[in-house]
């Protein structure tokens, strides 16, 4: 009830930039469809999100990605433009990539 209470505490100003950390973790499924549904419509609108996850399929939701490991910024841009970069099928795949560990 926490993590909805500071997210909805978030959008009542209607920002223009709105940085959210791990925005869904902790949440229902049903509840995370729908956060990141608004987020979508948010973006939509010219709302800039930057939003920290460590869960892959989110991170696949976004325009644009930073993978960072070790503090390092090891990647840069769109969920597909990595993909290829790494010829991998998932993002969770060009991570292990860009990080250099094995598969």
């Amino acid at each position: 009830m926490k993590r909805r209470l500071s997210l909805a505490a978030s959008l009542l100003h209607q920002p223009d930039i709105l940085i959210l950390d791990e925005p869904t973790v902790g949440i229902d499924p049903v509840l995370r469809k729908t956060i990141w549904k608004e987020l979508e419509r948010l973006r939509q609108q010219g709302t800039t999100l930057v939003v920290t996850t460590h869960v892959m399929d989110e991170a696949e939701k976004c325009q644009r990605l930073g993978m960072i490991r070790e503090g390092q910024l090891i990647a840069i841009g769109t969920p597909d433009e990595l993909k290829k970069q790494a010829s991998a099928l998932t993002i969770e795949e060009a991570f292990v990539y860009f990080g250099g560990e094995q598969a």
